[in-house]
C-alpha cells in the first residue's frame, strides 16, 4: 500500500503489533487518509477490559472535524495503555510509518 517502515514500526511488525500496521494501510482506502500529508495514528487500550481504539488525525488535535479514521477493537493484547505513530508524506514511492521518537 506504498508504506514504508522505519526501524521503529518495523520493530512493532515484528514483534507482534503487526496488525496495528495492517490498520494504518487498510485505511489507505479512505480518501481522506490517502490524501493527508500527515497522519498522527494513536492507539488506546484499556488494559483491565482488553479493548482499543484506534484513531488517525491530520495532527491538529482530535476535534471531530480533525478526525480522519476511527476503529474499535473488541480484544487486544498490546502491553502499553498508548502508542502513536505518525505517517508522513515522503517522495515516491508513498508514505513513512514511524514512532513519534522517530520524527
Amino acid at each position: 500500500m506504498g508504506l514504508i517502515l522505519t526501524d521503529g514500526a518495523a520493530y512493532l511488525a515484528k514483534n507482534g503489533a503487526a496488525w496495528l500496521l495492517d490498520i494504518v494501510a487498510s485505511a489507505r482506502l479512505v480518501p481522506a487518509v490517502r490524501r493527508a500529508e500527515f497522519e498522527c495514528w494513536t492507539l488506546r487500550v484499556d488494559l483491565t477490559k482488553h479493548c482499543a481504539e484506534v484513531v488517525c488525525t491530520d495532527g491538529n488535535g482530535e476535534r471531530e472535524a480533525n478526525i480522519l479514521y476511527r476503529q474499535r477493537l473488541e480484544h487486544t493484547d498490546f502491553p502499553l495503555a498508548e502508542l502513536r505513530l505518525y505517517v508522513v508524506t515522503d517522495s515516491d514511492p508513498g508514505k513513512v510509518v514511524m514512532l513519534t521518537s522517530e520524527y
